[in-house]
C-alpha cells in the first residue's frame, strides 16, 4: 500500500493553557481516595434482586435496560462515577461486586447494566461484539492482534485510537487476576499536554496534525487499512488518539517514511507518557470495576503470568461506550 504524506492544517484549535488538578495529575499527588470509590450495599442488593428476576424471565443479555429494573441506587452511584470520570481524575475503581457468587452469565448481565447507567455500550470490533473477554489466547504480538488477547506488556493508549470513532469511555470488570503481574498504570493526557507544552513547545502543534494508525485487520473489504488523525483535538476538551503501536505500524502500512517533525513530536509525546513520575499503579482485583475515560487517560497494562489451570487464568469482561453516532463499530 502506497500514500502520500499527511496534509497540514495550520488553522487548528489548540489548546493552550495550563491545565491543573483535577484532570491534570502526576503520581506524587495521587492518593487511592481519588480513584477508589466503595460500591455501596444498597446496590448490591438491587443486583442480586435482579438477578433473581432474571433467573425467572430468562431475558438475554444484549435485550436488558435497567431504567426497567428500578436500580436507583446504582444508577446514582454510575452518575457520580460518570462525573468524576469526565470532570475530575479521569480513572474510577468501584469496589466490589461479589463475583465469586456470580456464574458467568450473570456477572456478564450486572456488568451490562451497570455499564449502561454509565453510558451506551457500543461494538468493539466489525463483528458487533458489545462484550468482550479480556484474557490471553497465545496469540504473538503483531500487527492485527489486539493487545488485550496476549499477556504482552501495553504500554499507556487509548483503546480503539485507530477507528474514526473511539469509544469515551472504557469499563473492565474483573473476574479473576493473574498468578502474577498485570499491574494497571494510568496517565492523564492532560499532564502528557502539559508537559508538551513545558518541554517541547516547538513540537506540541505536530500532534494537532494528522498521523497515520494502522486498523489492527478491524476494517471491511475495501476499506482503507489505514486511517489519518491528529494525536490531540480540541473542543473545549482534550481529546486524544496516542497508541504507540499502531502509529509507527500506520506509516509502515501505508508505505511512508515515518520521520521528521512527526517522528520527532511521536518521540517527545511518548517520553513523556512513558515517564513514571507521571503515572498511578494499581492491580485491579475481582470484583472491581475499573473505568478510564479514554479520552483523556492512557491506560495500560503490565505482562503477566496466568495460571496453568485454566480455571484460574485471569479473566476480565470489558465495554466500551459512546454516546453519539450509532452503536456499530464505525459510528
Amino acid at each position: 500500500m502506497q500514500a502520500k504524506e499527511l496534509s497540514i492544517n495550520p488553522n487548528v484549535a489548540m489548546l493552550d493553557t495550563l491545565v491543573e488538578v483535577p484532570m491534570a495529575w502526576r503520581s506524587d499527588s495521587v492518593t487511592d481516595s481519588d480513584w477508589l470509590h466503595p460500591i455501596p450495599a444498597d446496590c448490591v442488593a438491587e443486583l442480586a434482586a435482579v438477578l433473581e428476576l432474571l433467573e425467572a424471565e430468562q431475558m438475554p443479555m444484549l435485550a436488558l435496560d435497567p431504567a426497567e429494573y428500578g436500580l436507583t441506587e446504582c444508577a446514582r452511584m454510575m452518575r457520580n462515577a460518570r462525573a468524576q470520570l469526565d470532570y475530575g481524575f479521569g480513572v474510577v475503581v468501584l469496589d466490589r461486586l461479589p463475583v465469586e457468587r456470580y456464574t458467568i452469565a450473570q456477572a456478564r448481565k450486572v456488568f451490562w447494566l451497570l455499564g449502561a447507567l454509565l453510558g451506551r455500550p457500543v461494538s468493539q470490533s466489525i463483528h458487533g461484539e458489545m462484550m468482550v473477554n479480556v484474557r490471553d489466547t497465545g496469540r504473538p504480538k503483531q500487527i492485527g492482534i489486539r493487545g488485550f488477547r496476549t499477556n504482552y506488556p501495553q504500554r499507556p493508549h487509548t483503546d480503539n485510537s485507530f477507528n474514526h470513532c473511539p469509544p469515551d469511555h472504557v469499563s473492565l470488570l474483573s473476574l479473576r487476576k493473574a498468578l502474577e503481574g498485570g499491574v494497571s498504570r494510568f496517565v492523564s493526557f492532560y499532564t502528557v499536554h502539559n508537559e508538551m507544552r513545558a518541554r517541547f513547545p516547538d513540537l506540541l502543534p505536530r500532534l494537532y496534525q494528522p498521523f497515520y494508525q494502522d486498523r489492527q485487520g478491524d476494517f471491511r473489504e475495501g476499506e482503507s487499512q489505514t486511517v489519518n488523525y491528529p494525536m490531540f483535538a480540541y473542543d473545549g476538551g482534550l481529546r486524544s488518539r496516542y497508541t504507540h503501536f499502531t502509529i509507527p505500524a500506520g506509516y509502515q502500512t501505508a508505505g511512508v517514511p515515518f520521520e521528521g517533525e512527526a517522528k520527532a513530536a511521536f518521540d517527545a509525546v511518548t517520553s513523556i507518557v512513558e515517564d513514571p513520575s507521571l503515572a498511578c499503579s494499581f492491580t485491579i482485583q475481582p470484583g472491581q470495576l475499573q473505568i478510564v475515560n479514554n479520552r483523556t487517560i492512557g491506560h495500560g497494562r503490565g505482562e503477566y503470568k496466568d495460571s496453568s489451570d485454566p480455571s484460574e487464568r485471569r479473566h476480565l469482561l470489558r465495554l466500551w461506550h459512546r454516546d453519539w453516532g450509532r452503536r456499530a463499530y464505525g459510528g
